[in-house]
């Protein structure tokens, strides 16, 4: 009996000790938010920890930008300085419009309709029957607020947005409205022969009509969209110190703990009491918790220190495009530890440089098909280098680009990781890139 009682004991101290692996492998991949988060209910669990009141505020960083310049003007001073939402401003413009009731509860009905692009994604008759509206007085407000400013506002397609902007214009361009009018699938894909051949315009001219519409809104509410930019605290703080890299652990990215005395002393009084074997047990969860967070902060210097050694040539220049192939594997060999380690201590985790903030995961490139010094991301530059060079009458193909490549870069990558890349670049295809000189003909 007493055998069997030693194994049920064992095992019990080894699901501990499981559960404690598990509970700090989580620690490690919790971002700063969720550490934070973690901590604070851990706190209300636990009545030895104490959350102490830190300091110094959080320094909060903008994602993917350096931290904005501190202001020594009063907040009160930029009330009233942001721009009104798409609905706010349409509807300061009816102000100036002669409405009755009926009609300006119709026309708010319809500014209420619009889509964050500033679309309306039903039809007049759709619009009628929801509203319990005459349709003629619906199309008499939708007439109404598409008068009104941005140009293009409460379209229902693109094609009518654009030629709400091309109709407003100080001087019509007839041809223009009538191809976006007639032909607008031919001109959206830019199937400029056929096009041409249809309409009877040469191709110059269309290139020169796509020109101007580029420079038209195609989601003219876009503007109008609020958007809280994502603030993030930096994990990481990196420094360049007599010619050296100086990692620091950022220790505003969750609460420090503290042991709370008064419960504290109540253990030491009742030690052997039902509720000093309770504190006895969170005792334990507070020393287990200090060192999981220690071991979280070093695991992650570590590994920094590992990418800073593997990238030295980025982090001296700042260059992207000297960013060598790097996996989790490379790191974890150099650090002693396992691959799977380096993933859960980069997960969301941000550094910040004197250049800015970064994701730590963003140094990893992967590497290309064939054994060279060349990273993704290296090879995306020399791209679109190739493409901003290219003849714009005859621009490159992907197999061509991937011929270049071997033949000036000594970089061997197969047509379709091409094809990959210029996509991931929104660099449109070949045909999509050509333009027509006055030589073409139609």
């Amino acid at each position: 009996m007493e055998m069997k009682a030693g194994l049920f004991q064992e095992q019990s101290l080894r699901l501990n000790m499981t559960q404690q692996m598990m509970q700090a492998i989580s620690l490690l991949q919790y971002s700063s938010l969720e550490l934070a988060q973690y901590l604070q209910e851990l706190s209300l669990e636990n009545p030895l920890i104490e959350i102490k009141e830190q300091d110094a505020p959080i320094e909060l960083y903008h994602k993917g930008h350096k931290p904005k310049n501190k202001s020594t003007s009063d907040g009160i001073e930029n009330i009233g300085s942001e721009k009104p939402g798409l609905a706010e401003y349409l509807r300061l413009q009816l102000l100036s419009h002669s409405l009755s009731g009926a009609e300006k509860k119709l026309t708010e009905s319809l500014i209420d309709s619009l889509n964050e692009n500033g679309y309306l994604e039903e039809t007049a008759e759709e619009l009628a029957v929801r509203t319990g509206a005459d349709l003629e007085e619906v199309k008499r407000s939708l007439h109404l607020l598409q008068s009104l400013e941005p140009a293009g506002i409460a379209a229902g397609s693109l094609q009518e947005c654009l030629l709400l902007q091309l109709r407003r214009l100080p001087e019509r361009k007839m041809k223009l409205e009538e191809v976006i009018e007639k032909y607008f699938l031919l001109f959206a894909e830019k199937s400029w022969k056929q096009l041409s051949k249809s309409a009877g315009i040469p191709l110059t001219e269309l290139q020169e009509m796509h020109d101007f519409i580029r420079k038209l809104n195609p989601r003219p509410g876009l503007a109008f969209r609020k958007e809280r930019e994502p603030y993030l605290v930096p994990d990481l703080l990196l420094e360049k110190k007599d010619g050296e890299f100086v990692i620091s652990y950022n220790n505003g990215t969750h609460p420090e703990l503290g042991l709370s005395m008064e419960y504290s002393q109540f253990l030491l009084e009742r030690e052997h009491s039902e509720a000093g074997h309770f504190l006895k047990g969170k005792w334990k969860q507070y020393r287990w918790l200090q060192k999981a967070l220690s071991q979280r902060k070093s695991t992650m210097i570590r590994v920094m220190a590992a990418i800073i050694e593997q990238q030295a040539e980025f982090f001296l220049t700042g260059r992207p495009e000297l960013l060598r192939p790097m996996t989790l594997r490379d790191i974890a060999d150099a650090c002693g530890i396992h691959e799977s380690t380096v993933s859960r201590a980069v997960k969301d985790k941000y550094v910040q440089l004197p250049t800015g903030l970064c994701e730590i995961r963003s140094f990893f490139s992967q590497g290309v098909e064939q054994e060279g010094d060349q990273s993704s991301s290296s090879i995306k530059m020399r791209l679109a280098e190739l493409v901003k060079r290219e003849d714009k009458q005859a621009p490159l193909s992907d197999q061509k680009m991937a011929e270049l490549l071997k033949e000036k870069e000594q970089i061997a990558i197969s047509r379709r990781t091409v094809a990959k890349y210029r996509e991931q670049l929104s660099i449109p295809s070949s045909a999509l890139r050509k333009r027509y000189d006055g030589s073409s003909g139609a």
